[in-house]
């Protein structure tokens, strides 16, 4: 029984994220500004979420990037420059085991947006 709830929490962060995916997903007929504003807005709810999830703990700043990055594929990045770019936003921007406040988002919503332009 215990697997069967872990897949089920796996399951509801799977479904969590992929709400925010599709409220801010790229659509084709944006230009590339737009789709730079769209990336930039996204940052905030992922992290959020992330931190919701995680509480900040041991791990989260790994889980933080990988829903960037996947989060930024999603918008067209190939994959090794959103890993890129979410990993360097991550280490730059946050630190272990400490929730980050909104200035550091707010840089890290900046270093997303910026990127590219």
């Amino acid at each position: 029984m215990r697997y069967a709830s872990e897949l089920l929490q796996w399951r509801a962060w799977l479904e969590e994220l992929a709400a925010v995916f599709e409220r801010f997903a790229a659509r084709p007929d944006l230009d590339e500004q737009e789709t730079l504003r769209l990336r930039e807005r996204g940052v905030a709810p992922l992290v959020t979420l992330v931190v919701e999830r995680t509480g900040a703990g041991e791990a989260w700043r790994g889980a933080c990037g990988q829903a960037l990055a996947w989060y930024l594929e999603s918008t067209g990045m190939s994959p090794e420059e959103a890993e890129d770019l979410a990993d360097e936003v991550v280490d730059a921007q946050f630190e272990s085991w400490v929730a980050p406040d909104e200035e550091a988002v707010g840089r890290a919503r900046e270093a997303i947006g910026g990127y590219g332009a």
